[in-house]
């Protein structure tokens, strides 16, 4: 089977497709009459796994038999709340049972191993997508401006002292942020230091204090030590990114396909101008 065939939705659909009709097989009882309740034995089963994995160990007899009293309760007031419509037009009710529909599709979806071509495939065709931003190194020394009636003049003088060879530590104002920080994107450095600071570097000279550069905190000296400009990813490196990636893409088409299937069975009929609606909605 070729790897395009592997992904294509339509299959993954009909593979979910069985597993859906297997899991509905294993939950539902053909020869049941709707006004008998039978508990079968791997009904049983799965409520002591259940008990078990929540209290690290298998239930007493007592305790299994509550919880079989547990599920025919629950299996008898459903039903009298779906005899009685208590499901329709229950907005809360209907999001819900979406969600669950959509989930069941989503973890089948993950159950689905692509080889390692098929990944490939999908990272060279997004490959700008994983593109490794620049990363910078960088030292600075903060200036907080209401420390000092001139700052300006405070940041030419720590100037003066840097090229006399005084260490950077000694200088500047006390702050809670870094004064050395590696491998850091512009977004991250925007993050730390506010929108902005990181454009300001661009024009700094490299391996020389230069500044000010001014932050949402204050001014700062800065020391571009070092700057690795963008660059295309090794597949290796973001493998586990592109396997989501790819996941997430493979379940929209899933969940499409699914609605698309479900929804060719149903007729239908808008009754009412949607025109109108919105007008109303609009003078709400």
């Amino acid at each position: 089977m070729s790897h395009s065939v592997l992904r294509e939705p339509l299959l993954h659909f009909t593979l979910i497709g069985a597993l859906l009709f297997g899991i509905s097989t294993f939950f539902t009882d053909d020869d049941t009459r709707r006004d008998e309740i039978v508990v079968t034995q791997s009904r049983i089963d799965h409520l002591a796994a259940v008990f078990e994995r929540r209290w690290q160990r298998p239930p007493t007899e007592q305790e299994l038999s509550g919880l079989v009293d547990n599920f025919v309760r629950e299996e008898v007031l459903y039903r009298e709340a779906i005899n009685l419509g208590l499901d329709r037009d229950d907005t809360v009710i209907r999001r819900r049972l979406r969600m669950k529909m959509e989930f069941l599709a989503r973890d089948l979806i993950d159950a689905i191993e692509p080889g390692e071509q098929v990944l490939r495939d999908y990272f060279s065709a997004n490959a700008e997508r994983y593109r490794q931003p620049a990363q910078i190194n960088l030292r600075q020394i903060y200036f907080n401006r209401g420390a000092h009636d001139n700052p300006e003049a405070a940041i030419e003088t720590a100037r003066a002292l840097l090229s006399e060879g005084v260490s950077a530590s000694e200088l500047g104002d006390s702050s809670l942020l870094q004064r050395h920080l590696e491998g850091q994107t512009t977004d991250q450095l925007d993050r730390l230091f506010g929108e902005g600071f990181a454009s300001q570097l661009e024009t700094l000279p490299r391996g020389e204090w230069a500044g000010p550069v001014e932050s949402a905190y204050g001014l700062h000296l800065v020391l571009l030590e070092s700057v690795r400009s963008e660059q295309p990813a090794d597949f290796e490196d973001v493998a586990s990114i592109v396997l989501r990636d790819w996941q997430s893409e493979e379940q929209k088409k899933i969940l499409e396909a699914q609605y698309d299937s479900y929804r060719s069975a149903y007729e239908l009929r808008v009754e009412g101008k949607l025109e109108r609606a919105s007008e109303e909605v609009a003078l709400q």
